[in-house]
């Protein structure tokens, strides 16, 4: 007894684009692929997948490079501090551009010296290369039970 399909038999694929029924190994029905072209083999649908997963890290990468630009390194130096009425502090800081673009710098007030993940972070405006910006920045009250401000350790620091 042989093992053929007779005319009972269900096929035991579907058609990828209507879901009716196919030959074992037919991804298309003939109404769907009148040119009875062939399905891409494995291979190749990996293959394609990896160039397009490399084509998208590799555009990734170029993007983020032209996002970020050249700016920095930027140096942050506190000019000023003082305790205010409500137990806030004002600051004046100077942040300077050291790169060879013009780019904004993200800042961290930190209040001894300690890093926290409470602690105050702020983006400045574009900084020209080679030049300064003088910012004054008001630090709201440290809430109860964390650590107070220190004014002599209070540091900021911009890349």
């Amino acid at each position: 007894m042989a093992n053929t399909p007779g005319a009972d038999t269900e096929y035991p694929d579907r058609c990828a684009r209507c879901g009716r029924p196919t030959p074992a190994g037919v991804s298309l029905c003939e109404e769907d692929n009148p040119g009875h072209i062939k399905a891409p083999s494995a291979t190749q649908m990996h293959g394609t997948i990896l160039v397009a997963v490399l084509f998208g890290f590799l555009l990734f990468i170029v993007g983020a490079r032209f996002a970020v630009g050249g700016g920095g390194p930027f140096t942050a130096t506190v000019e000023g501090r003082a305790t205010l009425a409500d137990g806030g502090i004002q600051i004046a800081v100077r942040v300077a551009n050291g790169g060879r673009s013009t780019a904004p710098a993200d800042c961290r007030v930190t209040r001894d010296g300690q890093p926290r993940p409470e602690d105050v972070d702020f983006r400045t405006t574009d900084i020209a290369p080679g030049a300064t910006l003088d910012l004054d920045r008001t630090l709201l009250p440290v809430p109860d039970g964390e650590a107070p401000y220190d004014l002599q350790r209070l540091t900021v620091t911009c890349t």
